[in-house]
């Protein structure tokens, strides 16, 4: 009789030391892209028919070349003026998964998917249809990779 009790307690003793698991000591902080984040480099692709036709990629940016997510869902968008002076824009913004739409005042909603997020880094891809110039009637689509760090304040 005593072994039936101890089969019995046994599988409790059991049960009761896995749910006294410690938590992991490291505690992943949720990445965000509130905050300042500094242009480092655009690659722009031209795709014809399904064929890379042309690619430019640009990485001379400044201190002004930078985009500025706030909490409350907007944000400032700025770039090198022709006289080394800013040039500033906002807009709104939403975040659902790894898609961020950019709203400006006026306009649709531009969609790009987010390829990188860290502390530190944050790139987004972007493509769209645009008018194939030899061909009326006909669309092209232009690629855009922008990639960016993220700025001291």
């Amino acid at each position: 009789m005593k072994h039936k009790y101890l089969l019995l307690i046994l599988p409790a003793v059991l049960l009761c030391l896995q749910a006294c698991k410690k938590d992991p000591a490291n505690i992943n902080t949720t990445i965000t892209v509130v905050g300042k984040w500094q242009m480092t480099k655009h690659d722009l692709k031209l795709v014809k028919d399904g064929v890379q036709t042309g690619e430019t990629i640009r990485t001379s940016y400044t201190k002004y070349d930078f985009t500025q997510y706030f909490s409350d869902g907007t944000g400032v968008q700025s770039a090198q003026g022709a006289k080394d002076a800013p040039s500033l824009n906002t807009f709104q913004y939403t975040l659902k998964n790894n898609v961020i739409t950019q709203y400006v005042t006026g306009g649709a909603g531009i969609e790009e998917t987010i390829t990188k997020l860290t502390e530190t880094e944050f790139s987004i891809h972007y493509e769209s249809k645009i008018p194939d110039p030899s061909s009326s009637g006909k669309f092209n689509t232009e690629v855009d990779d922008y990639y960016f760090t993220r700025a001291s304040l």
